[in-house]
Order: C-alpha cells, then structure tokens, then sequence
C-alpha cells in the first residue's frame, strides 16, 4: 500500500490537473471545478499495424505511473492509469515469467457503478476494478504500442509516444509535476480516443 506521503503527492498532481493551461490562460475546468470528460473520437484513426511479441529497449527507464490529464472513460469504467514497471520486470515478462497479478506495463480502470468509499485524504475510490496486462507491447525510443483483453472492457489498444525529455523534467521537477510526457491514441472495446495526453507520478 502506498505511503501517506505517495497519496499526498499523487493528490497534488490530480490537482495540477486542474490547473489553467496554455499561453491563453484558459481554464482546463469549468467554474465548478469538473473536469470534462475526453470524447471519443468521431471517426477512429487508421490504426497502425498490431504489435505481435513483447519487446521493449534495453536501458530504458519509463518507470512509474502515467495518470490522463482529463476524464477517459466507458460506460462506467474509468481509466486511471497507465503503469510502467522497472526494466527487471520487462525482462523476466518477455523470458515467460508471465504468472501473477502485475505485468511489466499494465492499464488500470476502477468501475464507478461500484461501492464507491473515501481514502483518508476524501478521495473517492471504488471497490471494483480491472487491471488489464499486456497481450503484446513494443516500447521504446520514445514510441509506445500495447494490446490487452479484458472480459467486460473488450480489447483495449494503445498507440503513442513517450516524450523522453519532459519525462526527465517532470521526474526533476518531483511530486506534482504539471509536464505533459505522453500522447497516445486508444481503442477501449469499439470506442476510439484520440489525442490522449498524460502527466507523470513516481509512486513510492
């Protein structure tokens, strides 16, 4: 379980979240403090070949948690985040250490239709969520592709890129770091979202 301290930096980055944005000013939230949800895309994009394997960049470190700046959500499942494990974890995945209840990149989603509860600092959690593991993933260089299953989400499919440098900004910047490090396109069942941008949290 996460240190008081990880909730409380991870509250400030959620926080952040709701910051103003842009060189305009203009408020990421309405007045009341919502954060509006991200809407699926009209048209999904031409989706870029399906990763096959698992394979990742040897020496790379993209560790930690990867939470959406806006709302991405389906029906009543809510994505939460995007997890990246350490390189030692990649590793034992792709030689078939696949038993366990954790992969090397994971998405995780809570359902909100679920007993919802408040953690000790009045956030709202929810009893049921999903962890999704990988299927297949490429990571590296920057690019990032993962395809997964879940029996009520469906196939979910991941296409984007992890900015290097912001990554090392916001890890120098510490707890609530405000830097855009990832973009992505996703496929949640049949939904399409597109334009997707996430910020960065160390966890523990």
């Amino acid at each position: 379980m996460r240190s008081l301290w990880t909730a409380v930096a991870l509250a400030a980055l959620l926080a952040g979240c709701n910051q103003p944005s842009g060189s305009s000013g203009e408020k990421a939230t309405s007045d009341s403090g919502f954060v509006p949800p991200v809407e699926p895309a009209a048209e999904a994009p031409a989706p870029a070949s399906a990763v096959t394997g698992f394979s990742h960049v040897k020496g790379e470190d993209l560790f930690g948690y990867y939470i959406p700046s806006s709302e991405v959500k389906v029906g009543t499942w809510k994505l939460d985040n995007i997890a990246i494990l350490e390189e030692a974890d990649f590793v034992k995945w792709e030689a078939g250490d696949t038993a366990g209840p954790a992969g090397p990149i994971m998405l995780e989603f809570s359902d909100t239709s679920s007993a919802a509860s408040e953690n000790e600092l009045g956030q709202t959690v929810y009893a049921k969520t999903a962890r999704i593991l990988p299927t297949s993933y490429k990571i590296g260089g920057g690019n990032i592709q993962v395809t997964g299953t879940d029996v009520t989400l469906g196939q979910v499919r991941l296409d984007g890129t992890i900015d290097v440098a912001a990554l090392k900004r916001a890890r120098a910047a510490g707890p609530g770091a405000n830097e855009t490090v990832l973009r992505t396109g996703l496929m949640i069942g049949s939904t399409p979202f597109k334009n997707l941008s996430f910020l960065w949290f160390g966890g523990d």
